[in-house]
């Protein structure tokens, strides 16, 4: 049975690294065993990693696919924990219109790369790989704008 984890509690973010890596690979990452990887996950537990362990694997998993789980599950908790906001974000509309478009450019990245006619055809190269891990991030940055114009959007 799969039990309840709050978003952007260290508990998700260590479930996030076994679904990214598998607890086995976690476990090689950090020294220590699979179980211990796994009982992170469990909100019922009492135990949590490290810095020097959530760090590990944060590097494991962006190694992997460009991700930092506790880094996210982190921030997440420090703009829940903070008063005011240190930057200010545009409206949640304006935030939420520019999303398509950092989407559109991936979609159009994506295809390029995985043309045919591209170096590997419909497998990457590496220079194309990299091309899409970068256009990546551009609608993760929009989706945390918009993210973060809702926190800040004043309460009437």
């Amino acid at each position: 049975m799969t039990k309840l984890r709050n978003a952007g509690s260290f508990e998700d973010a260590a479930f996030e690294v076994v679904r990214i890596l598998t607890a086995a690979k976690a476990g090689q990452a950090t020294g220590l065993s699979p179980k211990t990887i796994r009982d992170y996950t469990d909100p019922d537990r009492a135990g949590r990693p490290s810095l020097e362990t959530a760090v590990k694997l944060d590097a494991a998993c962006f190694a992997a696919t460009g991700r930092a789980p506790f880094l996210e599950a982190y921030t997440r908790q420090l703009a829940a924990s903070t008063t005011g906001t240190p930057q200010n974000f545009g409206d949640v509309l304006s935030e939420a219109l520019d999303i398509p478009g950092a989407v559109g450019r991936l979609l159009d990245t994506v295809r390029r790369t995985t043309l045919p006619s591209s170096p590997r055809g419909a497998a990457l190269s590496d220079n194309e790989r990299d091309k899409v891990l970068k256009v990546l991030k551009e609608p993760r940055r929009e989706l945390d704008e918009l993210e973060a114009a809702v926190i800040s959007n004043p309460k009437k």
